[in-house]
């Protein structure tokens, strides 16, 4: 399956929507933030941003993909026109997010999107799912490490690698409050900046 059906059937039939009112290539912003912090949770740690710049610049349809789509009936009185848009259909647009592992507080945006308005409509599931699943992990993992070692917890920064090496010392049983590893863990002074553009992707 090609990145583009790693969506649902609402995001196609609104893409579809969009074209054939003329407005599937206007700019649009979206913005994936948290409403609500789960219960007894004061933060959310951010996680997932490699998965989402990945999908983004894989994004197109099959023609076997788009075969399919043109069978359902959601799409009968869909023009030719809307399919042959799928594919040519690539990521064009502009990605912003915070680094990796950044707390983050209901209502502060983890990842910005810019792109024309089907580009930027069709990814709406698979990054809600993907940064949803990744940072509820990344957020129970850093609970872990607290209990762990019975200290105020630890910040994550390109936090699978690092906290693997935390939890084989932790199963080791060499995981204590008074002689723990300090994980070497670059700190970036500000928020990471994705440009996407075709199958380029540019830190900036």
């Amino acid at each position: 399956m090609s990145a583009g059906l790693l969506t649902d059937l609402y995001q196609l039939t609104m893409a579809a929507g969009y074209f054939e009112a003329g407005k599937a290539g206007e700019r649009a912003t979206f913005e994936l933030f948290v409403r609500r912090l789960p219960h007894n949770r004061n933060f959310v740690l951010a996680a997932g941003l490699q998965q989402a710049v990945e999908y983004l610049l894989d994004l197109h349809f099959t023609s076997e993909e788009i075969a399919y789509l043109r069978t359902l009936p959601q799409f009968a009185h869909t023009s030719e026109a809307f399919f042959d848009m799928l594919a040519r259909l690539r990521f064009t647009g502009d990605l912003f997010a915070v680094a990796e592992g950044t707390p983050l507080f209901p209502g502060e945006p983890f990842l910005t999107l810019r792109a024309p308005l089907v580009e930027a409509q069709i990814p709406e599931t698979y990054l809600l799912s993907t940064l949803g699943f990744q940072s509820m992990i990344a957020t129970k993992a850093a609970r872990v490490v607290k209990a762990a070692l019975g200290r105020d917890v630890v910040e994550f920064r390109h936090s699978q690698g690092a906290f693997a090496r935390w939890l084989a010392y932790w199963r080791r049983g060499q995981l204590t409050s008074e002689a723990a590893p300090e994980p070497a863990i670059p700190r970036p002074a500000c928020a990471l900046a994705y440009r996407c553009s075709g199958r380029r992707r540019i830190p900036g």
